[in-house]
């Protein structure tokens, strides 16, 4: 780990210590803690229905959560029953969709008024693209849509211009959050910032400082909400990131979050 002004190193390259985190076993009931799922608590996969968290993570969360008291919350871009999914049988509170779901500690689940025909118009009009190549997946998450290109990297100047085509009609409540091999089209008002900040009002985060720690530009607004309420922001894995410090892989992170507990 190491702060945002040590510049990152080279793919493949070993990230060395420098100073600590200010989030240590004696003050640890004074942090909030929030994570991203993919590529920040599970190892990025070839497609979303295959990727996992290691048995270890999910253990290392079970004992962070009992610590902090239940300060402890997802917040991802999957939609919460799939980050139930992957992290079964615990459930956490959870910002599923980019913010466009919520679930609080008391587990009720709230979410935005989506227009659900433009998101199925958006889908019919990519279909026929993900149907001509193999490589590319598109996920219908209801609320908002995902075309991933991981598998067809050469075809990403193709799937850019069609996700911007299909949302054109839709720009007045929607936006496009582009990510790492993928192009997301999502509601306008969802922001894991959202998610995090309403989140932080609630007992028992209200009052501790939040750590927020992600992998992808998704991530980006959940370490600047972060920062703004004074707590702490890891980027994880490499790529230019506003977060404060920066972890490896999520082995790394999962390691750390360990020896807190």
């Amino acid at each position: 780990m190491y702060p945002k002004n040590q510049p990152a190193p080279a793919r493949g390259e070993p990230i060395l210590p420098s100073t600590s985190l200010p989030v240590t076993r004696n003050n640890i009931t004074g942090y909030a803690f929030l994570f991203d799922l993919d590529g920040t608590l599970a190892p990025i996969a070839a497609s979303p229905e295959l990727a996992a968290v290691p048995e270890a993570t999910r253990a290392t969360l079970e004992k962070l959560h009992a610590v902090c008291g239940g300060a402890l919350a997802i917040v991802s871009g999957r939609p919460i029953s799939e980050i139930d999914h992957l992290l079964a049988p615990r459930v956490y509170c959870a910002g599923g969709l980019h913010g466009a779901q919520l679930r609080g500690p008391d587990g009720r689940q709230a979410q935005l008024e989506v227009d659900a025909e433009a998101v199925a118009a958006m889908v019919r009009a990519l279909l026929p693209l993900t149907q001509a190549h193999a490589g590319l997946k598109l996920e219908d998450k209801g609320l908002s849509l995902a075309l991933h290109y991981r598998n067809a990297p050469a075809l990403q100047g193709l799937v850019s211009e069609a996700v911007n085509e299909a949302l054109r009609p839709h720009t007045h409540a929607f936006v496009l959050q582009p990510g790492k091999m993928v192009l997301e089209i999502k509601p306008r008002q969802a922001s894991k910032a959202g998610a995090i900040s309403r989140l932080m009002d609630m007992s028992p985060f209200a009052g501790r400082l939040p750590l927020f720690a992600g992998d992808d530009l998704t991530d980006e607004a959940g370490f600047d909400i972060a920062r703004r309420m004074g707590g702490v922001s890891i980027k994880v894995g490499d790529g230019d990131t506003r977060a404060q410090w920066r972890m490896p892989t999520p082995a790394a992170l999962a390691a750390w979050l360990d020896l807190l507990c």
